[in-house]
């Protein structure tokens, strides 16, 4: 979580360049600023740690509840094990799971590319998508991982993290999506700079955020790149839309729609 300097920046930032000098002579840039989605989820945490973000039902029959701070924190810790061992383009294949929401997070921080695929697909299918996006490692879920059997065979050195969707967070239930937190966690510990200032900030807003894909329905699965600036904005419009800014209390969502799908149209 940052600190309160760190928050006082972000929102001068937002209000459009407030608080920087003006630059000599006509700058027609000055007025913009990075935006990014990454940044609703370290001020979620700020604001409301202890709020509710997550309720899933696991896959051992578990009901699985997480609070903004903890969402952030596993986020946070999945960026930093991207960071550690450099991987830049992460497949997801996943159903609806906390992993996959934390995924979305996690790999945006880490500066990383987000490339979801739709589990429904034929394995023909999922190996043209992940070998066409170059991805790098593949955050998948225990159920599908025989989806993934003729991908291994051409890309033996794509790395694989598997999520088994308990409610364990370590131990034997755990899995190697946990383990990877946690190793993430500790790396962040050994950095001079740490918690989400020690996160790398997009080089443009404009700089690609996820490939999603379409299903392939009339031929190959095609790709489209989402941009920062374009997924921060689409998420302001859905909570306008939808309204998800609601005028009391706190407003709760029951998701439904795959997260695969359009990266779940920027609702995630």
């Amino acid at each position: 979580m940052s600190g309160a300097t760190s928050r006082l920046k972000n929102i001068l930032g937002h209000l459009g360049g407030i608080g920087s000098k003006s630059p000599a002579g006509f700058d027609h840039t000055h007025h913009l600023h990075e935006l990014s989605p990454t940044f609703f989820l370290e001020r979620a945490a700020a604001i409301e740690p202890n709020a509710e973000a997550i309720y899933h039902l696991t896959a051992n029959g578990k009901v699985l509840r997480r609070s903004y701070g903890e969402f952030a924190e596993r986020a946070r810790g999945l960026a930093y094990f991207l960071l550690k061992h450099g991987l830049k383009r992460v497949g997801v294949l996943a159903s609806n799971t906390p992993a996959f929401l934390e995924s979305i997070f996690g790999i945006i921080a880490a500066n990383a590319v987000l490339v979801p695929v739709n589990y429904r697909l034929k394995p023909d299918d999922v190996t043209y998508i992940f070998d066409f996006a170059e991805v790098d490692s593949i955050i998948v879920d225990q159920e599908y991982l025989s989806l993934l059997d003729d991908f291994k065979k051409s890309h033996p050195d794509v790395r694989l993290i598997v999520d088994l969707d308990t409610d364990a967070t370590k131990g034997p239930h755990a899995g190697p999506f946990d383990e990877a937190i946690i190793e993430g966690l500790e790396y962040e510990k050994t950095q001079e700079t740490k918690g989400w200032p020690g996160l790398p900030d997009c080089n443009s807003e404009d700089d690609m955020i996820a490939i999603p894909f379409t299903s392939g329905t009339t031929s190959r699965p095609k790709g489209c790149v989402y941009t920062h600036r374009g997924a921060y904005l689409a998420a302001l419009g859905n909570v306008i839309e939808s309204g998800l800014n609601y005028h009391q209390g706190r407003c709760k969502y029951l998701w439904t729609l795959p997260m695969f799908h359009a990266v779940g149209w920027t609702f995630p």
